[in-house]
């Protein structure tokens, strides 16, 4: 029990569930998303959207009809689902992002078909494989190869644009002075604004009501077409 579950009393703060039900929920597996930014299927399912009230439910769901996360099937209760992924329910017609409310917890974010076919990853590294080839690492998880002369393109911190099914690059959006950002961890969490300033590991941003710094690893460089989206 305990290896598989937690006390709902020690989970994150930025799961956004009741404390004072059951004893346990649900633990995730590892995965590419921190814990804090991210939830067990089984609690995306019976906690963020209700779609299934038991964890029996939920198993069911997911044996017998496709639940798919970033375009891939899923069928284990206790895989994670991240910051920003992609979920669509087959059943329900329905794709949601997993994105965060104003206080900084996770929160399901119903999308459309189209939105759904796109997904953002933020690139926290670059590695030379050689042969003109360079692997485009990202806080999402995901690992992107592509000719070291596009390559050139990103920096780390930039954020791409990438098609969910093929990881095809659409569009990116760099992270740069003006640039609009998302802050989706840390003291400032859900905040939006522009950078002010870009420094060694710290970015100034002015938001409507405030200007205040925070850490680079903080923010995603988003445009203002995926902000309505995930507000």
């Amino acid at each position: 029990m305990v290896k598989n579950h937690m006390k709902r009393i020690t989970a994150p703060r930025t799961w956004n569930v009741e404390r004072k039900t059951t004893k346990f929920i649900t633990k995730p597996l590892p995965g590419a998303h921190k814990l804090e930014q991210s939830v067990a299927i089984n609690t995306f399912m019976k906690e963020l959207t209700k779609i299934t009230n038991t964890t029996k439910e939920t198993k069911y769901v997911l044996t017998n009809d496709e639940v798919l996360i970033n375009g891939k099937r899923k069928r284990d209760f206790k895989k994670p689902v991240g910051f920003l992924d992609i979920i669509t329910i087959k059943s329900t017609n329905k794709n949601y992002v997993l994105t965060i409310d104003h206080k900084g917890a996770l929160k399901p974010k119903e999308i459309n078909e189209k939105q759904a076919t796109q997904r953002l990853l933020k690139i926290n590294g670059k590695t030379i494989l050689g042969k003109d080839k360079v692997q485009l690492n990202t806080v999402n998880g995901e690992n992107l190869i592509i000719k070291e002369k596009e390559s050139k393109n990103y920096k780390v911190g930039d954020t791409l644009i990438v098609e969910v099914s093929t990881l095809k690059i659409l569009d990116h959006i760099p992270l740069k002075e003006k640039a609009l950002i998302l802050v989706y961890t840390g003291k400032h969490s859900s905040k939006t604004g522009t950078i002010q300033e870009i420094n060694t590991t710290t970015v100034t941003i002015k938001s409507d009501k405030e200007t205040f710094e925070t850490s680079k690893k903080y923010v995603i460089a988003i445009n203002k077409e995926k902000i309505a989206e995930y507000e």
